[in-house]
């Protein structure tokens, strides 16, 4: 196989061509898929490649697209050679992990694997940023004979292997130091090593305790939410209509989290905000076009809010970072 790109990107590409060069990339680097855009010319990805011995790291940015399905198909898996698990760590955003008849719905911190000699597919329903990692299936069946029984499974975020995890691929994504080749071995081993530790987990019955009932139902609310927060008109009756839930439903979810609904979209949008006003790549944004990007309709009514839960306004909080 050809050296893999260090990095793509869909930015400079006609709108037109981005879904088809992009899905051409990614199969590049790691196996045949298919993709489904919801708002193809809206779609801005990126993707920024490393290899760690015979592991293949990749870490993925997405957004604009809404909705996007991954798909391996029974086709593609049973013409390819290759043999691989892919181990997906969920960075920002949300994703669904299907394969075997199994889902695993990916927040933040979590991960799960999936085979590339079965069809499986991932759906992302907004922005996210996501780790991948390829693994050779003799590498992790090697350490984990049952690693099958595994797949579509998610680790908890709160599981000691998915926080090394989590760390180990940020650095390893973004450093900028080649390793020598006996180093790279090394990483490479503790990497298979800290991700069979997550799922031997699993298997055994050490991982954190299974989410109580609704939790599944929850984490679909909260994805959703995720996705919409640039809607002013994000609200109980649209989330209920969309995911075909009742409304007094939704309220029994959250009263079990100690909250409203309503007061987690406002919560969320808040945060959401604060994250942008604290990111120098956003640095060029006007606070009202940050304010009205997350849903909200009011910079008056925004910057009130803000200085409620941040404690300073929000013009403040920028300069202290040394933001202009």
């Amino acid at each position: 196989m050809a050296a893999p790109r260090k990095g793509f990107s869909t930015l400079t590409l006609p709108p037109e061509r981005r879904v088809e060069r992009w899905a051409e990339a990614v199969s590049d680097r790691f196996v045949e898929s298919g993709f489904e855009v919801r708002h193809p010319e809206r779609f801005d990805a990126s993707m920024l490649n490393h290899d760690v011995a015979d592991l293949s790291l990749t870490h993925f940015s997405s957004a604009g697209h809404g909705r996007k399905r991954v798909m391996r198909s029974q086709r593609a898996a049973a013409r390819a050679a290759e043999e691989f698990f892919l181990v997906s760590l969920q960075l920002e955003g949300s994703c669904a992990v299907l394969q075997d008849g199994r889902e695993a719905l990916l927040q933040p911190g979590q991960f799960a694997i999936y085979d590339t000699r079965r069809p499986y597919e991932l759906v992302l329903n907004g922005d996210y940023q996501q780790a991948v990692l390829r693994v050779p299936r003799r590498a992790l069946a090697t350490r984990l004979p049952d690693c099958d029984a595994l797949v579509a499974t998610g680790v908890s975020a709160k599981a000691l292997p998915a926080r090394v995890l989590m760390q180990m691929l940020r650095e390893a994504s973004t450093g900028t130091t080649e390793l020598a080749p006996a180093a790279a071995q090394d990483l490479s081993e503790a990497l298979l090593c800290v991700l069979s530790a997550g799922l031997r987990g699993l298997r055994d019955g050490t991982a954190p305790q299974a989410a109580r009932p609704g939790a599944a139902q929850l984490e679909r609310i909260k994805a959703y939410v995720a996705a919409h927060l640039h809607d002013p008109g994000l609200n109980v009756p649209r989330i209920a209509a969309a995911l075909g839930l009742s409304r007094s439903y939704l309220h029994q979810l959250f009263r079990s989290e100690g909250s409203t609904l309503e007061r987690w979209i406002w919560e969320q949008r808040l945060a959401a905000c604060e994250r942008t006003l604290s990111d120098p790549r956003h640095a060029d944004r006007s606070i009202t076009d940050i304010a009205y990007g997350h849903g909200f309709s009011d910079a008056a009514h925004f910057s009130r809010s803000f200085r409620r839960r941040f404690g300073v306004a929000p013009r403040v909080h920028r300069q202290g970072l040394g933001l202009p």
